[in-house]
């Protein structure tokens, strides 16, 4: 299975359109979004989810999302917030949003991300968080502070999940290694940016970008 892997849309549909274009001859089975598909709330999922026209998709709240983005995404069906689902022959499990005190319209503290992922990860696990693993190199802000979660940086080392996709810092856009695990910042679509996810009896992770 081949599936796109976008975050940080902000609701630059335009964008959207752009990297759609330019994977045109690709045969995607799936999409995974991994939050901040509006801004506020500003515009509906379903005008999102349309212009990629991918008929299965997963996604998670991003901090700048609204709680109505989330209660959209829950009533789409494609909800992977604080649960799992099953991705060839993989688990797929998600968790959104941003940390409390921080800017944003759906926050969390380190607690809850903590005790929710302890549940939902393992070794066989796709994790998708909004939030990189704090003081690495893929949460590091244009201002140099590092904006990721420590909570996801210690389940990443303790679990160890086959790969980790997260987005939220537009500029950290790369990827490192945590023990055995992968961990991916994909980047912005607003910058134009995605990656691709295949997913057979392995899975592996590619970056790309659209030239602006």
């Amino acid at each position: 299975m081949l599936g796109l892997v976008l975050s940080d849309i902000h609701s630059r549909i335009d964008c959207v359109k752009e990297i759609m274009a330019s994977i045109h001859n690709e045969n995607l089975d799936f999409c995974l979004i991994l939050g901040d598909l509006t801004n506020f709330g500003d515009r509906r999922v379903s005008e999102v989810i349309e212009v990629i026209g991918i008929d299965k998709c997963y996604a998670i709240p991003g901090n700048l999302d609204s709680l109505e983005t989330l209660d959209e995404i829950e009533s789409a069906g494609i909800s992977v917030h604080g649960k799992s689902v099953t991705l060839g022959n993989f688990k797929l499990a998600g968790f959104g949003g941003g940390l409390q005190d921080e800017p944003g319209g759906v926050l969390f503290s380190e607690q809850e991300i903590e005790k929710t992922l302890k549940r939902l990860v393992d070794e066989n696990t796709i994790l998708a968080t909004h939030l990189p693993p704090k003081d690495t190199k893929i949460d590091l802000a244009s201002n140099g502070m590092h904006i990721g979660s420590n909570a996801v940086g210690k389940i990443v080392d303790e679990k160890q999940p086959v790969l980790h996709l997260c987005g939220h810092a537009h500029d950290a856009f790369g990827e490192l290694i945590i023990g055995k695990t992968k961990s991916v910042n994909v980047g912005a679509v607003r910058e134009r940016r995605y990656a691709l996810l295949e997913v057979g009896e392995k899975v592996s992770i590619e970056l790309f970008g659209v030239q602006k």
